[in-house]
Formats: C-alpha cells, structure tokens, sequence
C-alpha cells in the first residue's frame, strides 16, 4: 500500500472537482478512516497518509479546517483499508460564470490538459478488465497540480471555456463519455500521438488532468494561455453528433451510451 501517495491523490483530486466547475478552491475538512492503531502497520499508514494530505494542502494553500478521525474499523480482527474522506469547498463570486461538464455544440474542439504517461497501475481498468491490483499507484507532481489548475481558471477567466471536466477514475474515455451523455453529443476522438499502447492512453489515471471544450476561433488565445504557462496539453478530438467514435477501433451511439450507463444496475441485481 502507498498511503502517503494515496493521501496526496485525494487532496488534489478534490482540489481538481472544485477547479472543473470554475470554482476557487478555499479549504477541506475530513474524515480519516483506519482500523485499529495499537497495530503498527495500520499507525504507520495512518502517519503517511496524513504527512501526504498534509504536503498536499500546503502546497496547493488549501487549508484543513476541520475533520475526524475513525479508527479501529475491523471485522474478525481485519482492518479496513486505509480510507481518507474529503469534503472540500471553493468560491464562485458569480455563479451565472459556472463550468458545466456537459458537451455545448458540434464542431467545437476538445483538449486535454496535463500530461498523460500511461500508467495503468491501480486503475480501474487493470483492476475490473485485467483483475490485477499490484504496483504503485500514479506519482502526483504537486506543481503541475498546482500550475495547471490555476492556468484553468485564467482560461475560466476570460470565458474561454464551454465545457470541462477533470480526468479522473477510468482515464481519458470515462472522462469523454461522461461529458458526451452530459451534453448528448458525441466525439471523435484522435488516435494518441506519443503512447504507441491505446489502453495505456486512454484508461490510465495519471493525475493532475482535465478535459476541456473550447471554440475553434479561440484555439490561439487558448494555446498561448496555456503556453506561458508551460502547461502540457493535446488536442485529443472535435465534438460531433450522435456518436462517440475512435477510427478503426469503435463508434458508439450517445443513445446506446446512456442505455449503457442507465441500466447497469438494474440487470445487475436481477
């Protein structure tokens, strides 16, 4: 287990919800969920967990404000994982100025911001496709969180943004088709032009990322922010209708998308 990287992802994940939707991130509070202390191995993850909230908060001055902490949550003598909980709020001075994640009109570009490297491991696709829960999970270099969530909000800023949404468990597709059935518009998405593997492209959890939807005409504005900013960012496709497509490798309906997402459940507990 890595609960100081796992304490560092929740934070900054948080922080990640709150920058999508146009807000300022302000503060956190928390509930820190471990088993029983007395246990050596439970107190050290307690301790690592907490170091890495804590080098996560200072860096992004995202202060805690208040929380708990549970311990001794087991059953026949095994604790639970180590599960940090966060609650964090952020500031919108004009909410009529709120990002949606809902894609706008057709034709209208789609970039990724932040730098994907491909690392599958602890992701939901390795866990629930390959049934494979080993490695470390994703590094999170705390300034490019910091750099480009606030890159985002110049852009936010200056309204130069239709849509966002940060990228977070399933990667870069679950990101997409959450924003296509959001808008009940489609995508066709680029093949990747650095990683050669497409799993590794577009199911890996690298942090630090967001999706967002701008309009062609504003593409050198948009570019030039993100430029002097050094942000690394790609243009990973164009909003269409009706489908959500890859050449040569799938296109799916945004009808048949929503059945997808809609009736899981349902023919789950039948």
């Amino acid at each position: 287990s890595h609960p100081k990287t796992g304490g560092k992802q929740i934070v900054c994940e948080n922080w990640r919800n709150l920058i999508a939707v146009g807000s300022v991130p302000l503060a956190i509070t928390n509930c820190l969920n471990f088993g029983n202390p007395e246990k050596e191995k439970t107190m050290s993850e307690f301790v690592e967990c907490v170091e890495g909230m804590s080098e996560a908060c200072s860096y992004l001055n995202y202060p805690v404000v208040s929380g708990n902490v549970s311990f001794y949550n087991e059953t026949n003598n095994q604790g639970i994982k180590p599960t940090p909980a966060i609650g964090g709020v952020g500031l919108i001075k004009n909410i009529k100025n709120m990002i949606t994640m809902n894609l706008k009109e057709d034709n209208n570009i789609l970039i990724v911001i932040g730098k994907t490297e491909g690392n599958l491991n602890q992701s939901i696709f390795l866990r629930e496709i390959m049934k494979k829960k080993s490695g470390p999970p994703p590094e999170i270099n705390l300034f490019n969180e910091k750099n480009n969530g606030l890159a985002l909000l110049q852009l936010f800023e200056k309204k130069l943004v239709l849509s966002a949404h940060d990228i977070s468990a399933g990667g870069i597709l679950i990101c997409l088709a959450e924003m296509c059935i959001a808008g009940d518009l489609g995508v066709k998405i680029n093949s990747p032009k650095t990683l050669i593997n497409l799993n590794q492209y577009f199911f890996s959890e690298d942090q630090s990322r967001y999706i967002i939807e701008i309009q062609e005409k504003n593409i050198k504005q948009v570019f030039e922010i993100l430029d002097k900013n050094s942000i690394f960012y790609e243009k990973i496709g164009v909003v269409q209708k009706e489908c959500m497509s890859l050449k040569e490798e799938f296109s799916i309906t945004i009808k048949e998308l929503k059945n997808f997402n809609n009736s899981w459940f349902k023919k789950y507990t039948n």
